[in-house]
């Protein structure tokens, strides 16, 4: 019995009532669909007139070469040939599907950066455009003004200059010379262990400044004098403080409220200071014959509110200053001129701290509504912001390897970023109340941290404790390391200078 149409013996068979002839029932129901017609005769064929015909299900033989046990082996082997080959090409095909997934994965990240990176540049654009637009309606409207005081403005200050392309070489020939000097240098050979660090003890105390108003503000260590200690008062002077003779060397007297920050230059002898008054101050070493002690040589009030600190850029030709006036100004330190001044009314809150960085193109401060501001000293723009803070940050610190920076804030932390992600990476608790002051060593090795009464030191990259120092009776307003960290200083509101190493 086989099917008129495939010549197969059918699996279910009917029968035509027609012409007799027998057919697979599904081969036999397509062809009438499609033609109508009956395939043996050409007559006209219906579905109707099929009968179903009743047999026993058919077997299909069993192949030759199954009839035997090497036959049957041989098939066998046949069957797993052609899984194997199925497996293999089914791999080929999730590889090739897994590569194009991830190359799709690449493109759609880089366009998500290429997009965000237009938006920002779109957004910085338009905020030219207006400040543009601004000032030249300021412009056009101060013209009949600007026109009458023509004369008197050739000989007055004539206020900030800009920084012209000289000073911008100047400060890209610096960056480079420290970016290379950088990835050759090695660790001191000197560098204090973590074991020592661990161990330090208070080797000694000191009480400076007056006892009303009390407290020491800031603090800062001499580069190449280590013995040199430079501290800051609520009493409005600053003091230059010999550890080794235990001794006061200077008193810098001139402010008219509290100092703010103290810094001695890095190269030469010159200090810088700001100050509660609106003005931060240059001071110069006087040579013995001339009295000794120092000279404001620069008295800069281009502020309009409490100037809060000073930081030295890395050429030494250059000092920003920051300000609760929601301003920074950019200066010459041997000319005493500001270069820029760059403000901005729209800020919710003013500056409580500024840095540069080791490399000097960029400029760092901390605000009061719990924001680190990033600015590119080319363009003197604002190029990233720090949210993570919860109040005010109060110092700011960068690590000489140049990747990581530090802040310390009104929530009681020391948080830590990176520069090259622009990334909070880790908190480190100081304590109950906020964290005032924080400070790497110059290898990059240790980081201290001061809060409310209390001084903490960490091991870098692991950000493990290894020393606490809790029995100040005021808040750690500054913190130093000496070379190879071999010392650890401190500043308290208590008036205490204190000394901590290995006894």
């Amino acid at each position: 019995m086989q099917c008129a149409i495939s010549g197969q013996t059918p699996e279910t068979p009917v029968v035509s009532k027609k012409s007799g002839h027998i057919y697979e029932k599904r081969l036999i129901v397509k062809y009438i669909d499609a033609e109508g017609k009956c395939p043996a005769t050409g007559e006209e064929l219906t579905a109707d007139d099929l009968l179903d015909v009743r047999s026993e299900g058919a077997v299909k033989p069993r192949p030759a070469e199954a009839a035997s046990i090497p036959g049957l082996l041989s098939f066998l082997q046949n069957e797993w040939d052609d899984l194997m080959l199925e497996t293999y090409t089914l791999k080929q095909h999730l590889n090739q599907t897994r590569q194009e997934l991830s190359q799709s994965l690449y493109q759609n990240d880089a366009a998500c950066r290429v997009i965000a990176r237009l938006h920002r540049e779109r957004d910085e654009a338009l905020a030219q455009v207006q400040a543009q637009r601004t000032a030249l309606a300021q412009a056009q409207a101060a013209a009949p003004a600007a026109a009458a005081a023509v004369e008197e403005m050739q000989t007055e200050d004539d206020g900030e200059e800009g920084i012209s392309p000289s000073v911008h070489a100047q400060m890209q020939a610096k960056w480079k010379e420290l970016s290379k000097k950088r990835k050759k240098r090695a660790m001191p050979d000197d560098l204090a262990s973590q074991e020592t660090v661990s161990a330090w003890g208070e080797v000694s105390r000191n009480t400076l400044h007056k006892t009303s108003p009390k407290g020491i503000t800031c603090l800062d260590l001499h580069p190449s004098k280590p013995n040199l200690v430079l501290t800051g008062g609520v009493d409005k002077t600053a003091i230059v403080f010999d550890r080794d003779t235990q001794a006061q060397v200077a008193t810098l007297s001139g402010h008219t409220k509290r100092i703010t920050d103290a810094c001695f230059h890095p190269t030469r002898e010159l200090l810088l200071t700001s100050s509660a008054d609106k003005t931060a101050r240059v001071w110069q070493a006087q040579a013995e014959g001339d009295g000794g002690g120092y000279k404001a040589v620069h008295v800069l009030d281009d502020h309009d509110g409490e100037v809060v600190g000073a930081t030295v850029h890395a050429t030494g030709d250059f000092m920003a200053t920051a300000s609760k006036d929601k301003s920074w100004a950019f200066y010459d330190i041997n000319r005493g001129r500001l270069l820029k001044h760059v403000k901005n009314d729209e800020y919710s809150e003013g500056y409580n701290c500024v840095r540069f960085h080791p490399d000097g193109l960029i400029l760092g401060t901390g605000t009061g509504d719990a924001l680190v501001r990033i600015w590119d000293m080319k363009q003197a723009a604002n190029v990233a912001n720090f949210k993570g803070h919860e109040g005010g940050v109060n110092a700011l610190a960068f690590s000489e390897n140049g990747y990581y920076m530090a802040s310390a804030g009104e929530d009681g932390y020391a948080r830590l970023w990176d520069l090259r992600k622009l990334t909070n990476f880790d908190n480190l608790t100081i304590g109950d109340g906020a964290a005032h002051s924080v400070a790497f060593d110059f290898s990059g090795s240790y980081l201290a941290a001061g809060g409310k009464k209390r001084t903490k030191v960490f091991a870098v990259k692991t950000w493990g404790e290894l020393a606490t120092y809790g029995d100040y009776g005021g808040s750690v307003t500054g913190v130093k390391f000496g070379k190879s960290a071999s010392f650890l200083a401190t500043s308290s509101m208590d008036r205490t200078l204190r000394f901590y190493g290995t006894a």
